[in-house]
């Protein structure tokens, strides 16, 4: 079996697998896919590459306050907007708001 196959198994499958065939892997049902397929690698002697794993979003360099400075000036110039008929900025201006209020969740 090749490492692509050991990919398209599912966990469970290479549960059953590590089970019957390599049974000197321990801590089978505790582990993840990923896990698994290197436990199985090990038993084999094969050689491990390692992947590279996908960068999560780290927290935001840019200023707290100076993101809530400008959401103050977006709500007033919603304000504004709300009280002209035009749409297209004021949908513009709600979008900009809601990243910003994102971004400050991802700053705290």
């Amino acid at each position: 079996m090749e490492e692509n196959d050991l990919e398209k198994m599912t966990a469970t499958e290479l549960r059953d697998l590590s089970l019957k065939k390599y049974p000197d892997i321990t801590g089978v049902h505790a582990m993840k896919k990923e896990d698994l397929i290197k436990a199985i690698h090990q038993a084999r002697g094969d050689v491990i590459k390692e992947t590279k794993k996908k960068k999560v979003a780290g927290k935001v360099k840019i200023d707290k306050t100076e993101m809530k400075k400008q959401i103050r000036l977006l709500k007033n110039e919603k304000a504004k907007l709300l009280q002209g008929n035009d749409k297209k900025a004021l949908s513009l201006v709600r979008k900009k708001i809601k990243k910003l209020k994102r971004l400050t969740k991802k700053a705290a």
